[in-house]
């Protein structure tokens, strides 16, 4: 956590929370090798809800975890935690994200890709 990334009131901002969220669904797809960029079908993020339960003040370093559901259709659902890296017990926030895979050009949903779904499994 970096000392301006607090708000009026002294705490880690809000809108801070969804970007620690994106980075973390962006680093677990470089992870798994899925560069959609460069294909025509790849994953959006459909829906995202964040829970705030504590609030993080400078200083804390950060840890986000993600947890990967099982597959749909063509969605599945990532669960995260945002808590202090040094004490794993204080959660800061929980979010659920949805994402969907989608044609990129036509911007409408498709089968999820066989490998992903073995992935997810």
């Amino acid at each position: 956590m970096r000392w301006g990334d607090m708000d009026a009131l002294g705490h880690l901002n809000n809108t801070l929370y969804f970007r620690f969220l994106e980075q973390a669904r962006i680093s677990w797809f470089d992870s798994l090798g899925l560069d959609y960029r460069t294909q025509p079908e790849g994953p959006v993020l459909g829906s995202i809800s964040c829970r705030f339960i504590l609030p993080a003040v400078y200083p804390a370093e950060l840890e986000v975890t993600l947890h990967a559901g099982q597959a749909r259709r063509s969605t599945f659902t990532l669960w995260s935690e945002i808590r202090n890296a040094a004490e794993a017990a204080r959660v800061y926030a929980r979010a659920e994200a949805v994402m969907v895979w989608i044609d990129l050009a036509a911007g409408k949903s498709r089968s999820l890709p066989d490998a992903l779904k073995t992935l997810l499994a």
